[in-house]
């Protein structure tokens, strides 16, 4: 454990700009601080500070070393943090978000069963269609759809959607047959928030500008819209699968599937879960089905 001597020190200084600052702000001596930074620097062989009787400030080095230290002095809370944690039950608030519809849908009844389990967890959920400042706003994580665009944030992978094109049988009875991508010219598409529809053609992707009588933002709505035979909707498997699996809607294109999408689980970086957090994805997890 000698390498970690003088760390919280070296960062306490850093932050405060001073051997006061930093004793103060540990509860300590001043001469503790400053022995234990000497020490520190005696173990690399750099020299952190530079130390005059106006001014501290820090070295090239030491600027290179204060974000490094920043993160173990992280990755040690967590080490902590996960001994502490590892036999508690959930319990305690979890603050979260998702999207409206896929949260009341598929996400909120697993939140109930997961609370019927441990009676000492509460839930904040806030369904927002909006990507929302996860840290600013205090929230443990989002749930969130498709392909993540946020590098700064930790993730973790829930589940995937698979995007279909559906129809009605009576649409499709009396419609020119739907056999590949270019047939859609010949059809009426029912089109969502964007007009972009994907495919995935001998192994590349390909997308097309859907047209139609009908734009709207709800995916609901367009499935009724397929269901009384307007025309062809593109949407995520699970808006249409219970409507396929009452054979009110028909799968086409099949072969032309785009890529899976991920289910996400998205959460400030530098934490670690607490357990409730933690178990609580690990129920979702297993309660989302994949395609």
């Amino acid at each position: 454990m000698d390498r970690w001597v003088g760390i919280d020190e070296f960062v306490a200084v850093a932050v405060c700009g001073s051997f006061t600052g930093a004793a103060e702000q540990l509860d300590t001596s001043v001469a503790q601080v400053s022995r234990r930074v000497k020490t520190l620097e005696g173990t690399l062989g750099y020299q952190l500070l530079n130390r005059t009787t106006r001014k501290l400030s820090l070295t090239t080095e030491g600027n290179v070393f204060l974000s490094h230290a920043k993160h173990l002095q992280h990755a040690l809370d967590d080490a902590t943090s996960a001994l502490r944690q590892r036999d508690s039950q959930p319990a305690g608030k979890i603050k979260m978000t998702a999207p409206v519809m896929y949260g009341e849908q598929y996400i909120m009844p697993l939140v109930n069963e997961f609370m019927t389990l441990y009676p000492n967890i509460q839930i904040d959920m806030e369904l927002n269609n909006n990507k929302l400042d996860l840290i600013e706003q205090g929230f443990d994580f989002a749930i969130r759809l498709g392909n993540l665009k946020d590098s700064s944030m930790r993730a973790r992978l829930l589940s995937h959607r698979q995007t279909l094109v559906c129809g009605s049988p009576e649409y499709l009875a009396k419609s020119v047959p739907v056999k590949s991508i270019k047939d859609l010219e010949q059809h009426v598409c029912l089109v969502g928030r964007s007009s972009v529809w994907r495919f995935l053609d001998n192994g590349k992707e390909h997308q097309m500008n859907a047209k139609g009588r009908l734009r709207c933002n709800s995916g609901w709505a367009l499935v009724d819209a397929a269901k009384q035979g307007l025309g062809l909707a593109q949407l995520p498997h699970y808006y249409l699968i219970e409507a396929i699996e009452k054979g009110e809607l028909v799968e086409v294109l099949n072969t032309y599937r785009p890529e899976s999408e991920g289910i996400w689980a998205v959460y400030p970086p530098r934490r670690y879960l607490p357990t409730s957090v933690r178990e609580l994805l690990e129920f979702i997890a297993k309660g989302l089905k994949t395609p």
